[in-house]
């Protein structure tokens, strides 16, 4: 028994698992895990469900000291049975595990993300060869523009602007910064009034512009936040 409770331990969210048995392979560690969790209805969020099939996910995880391992998650489908929803059948959803139709686990995910947006694609995925991830550069880029899209819309009090070169005396840019975080928060890819003043419009809260001498960046300030007054 401690031996599965030190297994369990290892798996992406224990406490949503039930650990059904595991092997070995000449290269792999294969782990057939099920969810012990009782669903919703997707739709109308109904408890009232029943059972109806199960089959069997194949989901890469993070490595065992280097040894890949491949989880095989037994997803279960049920039958809702609120007669007024319109969602018949559905699979269980475990988004702690992997997201929908992923092939790997969110935690695996992450840490491509991660290393890719440190290393960019071709040394990142050099580098998951070497511990035991494997993955190609396409792969890694994926993962990194998919953290890109999921990032909340950062909020912002004292903001900094000013311009930045795509190509020096050539083509320029407009660099925004959180002054209280020191952190950019977005690269605007021209330098214009009308740029500006477009990406304040959707940010209500800022409160302070800080900027150089140059007038487009005043006049985008007035036009984006027409209350703040003096610029």
């Amino acid at each position: 028994m401690e031996a599965v409770e030190v297994v369990k331990s290892f798996l992406p969210a224990p406490g949503l698992l039930l650990l059904e048995g595991m092997y070995r392979t000449k290269d792999a560690v294969i782990v057939r895990v099920s969810s012990k969790e009782t669903p919703r209805c997707p739709a109308c969020l109904s408890s009232r469900v029943s059972y109806h099939s199960r089959y069997d996910r194949h989901l890469r995880d993070l490595p065992w000291q280097g040894r890949r391992v491949e989880i095989r998650l037994q997803t279960r489908r049920f039958r809702c049975r609120n007669v007024d929803c319109q969602r018949k059948i559905f699979a269980e959803c475990l988004p702690a595990v992997a997201s929908g139709r992923a092939r790997e686990s969110s935690r695996l995910r992450e840490i491509i993300g991660v290393i890719g947006y440190a290393l960019g694609g071709r040394p990142a995925a050099r580098l998951l060869k070497q511990l035991g991830i494997g993955g190609s550069a396409d792969t890694v880029l994926r993962r990194v523009k998919a953290r890109a899209g999921e990032r909340k819309q950062p909020t912002v009090r004292v903001l900094g602007v000013d311009d930045w070169a795509w190509r020096k005396q050539q083509r320029y840019g407009t660099l925004l910064m959180d002054l209280e975080h020191s952190e950019v928060i977005d690269l605007l890819p021209e330098r214009s009034a009308d740029s500006f003043a477009a990406w304040l419009a959707g940010h209500g809260e800022v409160e302070i512009i800080s900027r150089d001498r140059c007038g487009l960046y005043a006049d985008g300030g007035r036009q984006g936040v027409p209350s703040m007054g003096r610029i």
